[in-house]
């Protein structure tokens, strides 16, 4: 089976990208990790290319049916609810998933 890699990227303003990044990398993404189906979580930063966005997130899924319980779960959109509450107004979000073809 192929896996699926959930992408997000995100903006942050400069003066809350300190506690964005914090919030991130010690409670979402380790909340997240706990969701069957997930293998793994990574966080970048942009060096180039990227004008709008400064980071990406990457978790990957076993595979489709692990990712497509995970999209419509009440866990994401409460994940979603708590990042819009907390960063909302500071930050801008694009969500993508991809499908692994090869190899």
């Amino acid at each position: 089976m192929s896996t699926v890699v959930y992408m997000v990227k995100a903006s942050i303003t400069p003066e809350h990208e300190a506690a964005f990044n914090e919030w991130y990398n010690t409670e979402l993404c380790a909340e997240l990790l706990h969701f069957p189906g997930v293998v793994s979580a990574r966080r970048y930063r942009a060096l180039m290319g990227e004008e709008r966005h400064q980071y990406i997130v990457m978790y990957e899924f076993e595979n489709e049916a692990a990712f497509e319980t995970f999209r419509t779960s009440e866990k994401r959109r409460t994940l979603i609810e708590r990042t819009e509450a907390r960063f909302g107004a500071a930050s801008e979000r694009v969500r993508s998933a991809y499908v692994q073809i090869w190899p």
